[in-house]
């Protein structure tokens, strides 16, 4: 926990999360088989920031559709 006076923004970096949940966890689907994985992850991931940063508010941000700075620092 922290103790800030100002108020305080945390960003996510939406994409990240997602990669993350979805390769960190085992296959894991709903009744139907519908893969489930990633948004799993990526809830319990912001729960634990919540908890982290309590009065803070958080902003999630994914990247834009088309080419972004990640084609250029991961070519393949």
């Amino acid at each position: 926990m922290t103790d800030h006076s100002e108020p305080q923004l945390v960003l996510v970096d939406g994409s990240s999360f997602l990669y993350r949940a979805y390769h960190a966890l085992p296959p894991l689907t709903n009744s139907k088989g519908v893969p489930t994985g990633a948004v799993y992850g990526v809830a319990s991931m912001l729960r634990k920031l919540l908890a982290q940063y309590p009065e803070a508010d958080v902003a999630v941000v994914l990247d834009a559709p088309g080419r972004t700075f990640r084609d250029d620092l991961f070519a393949e």
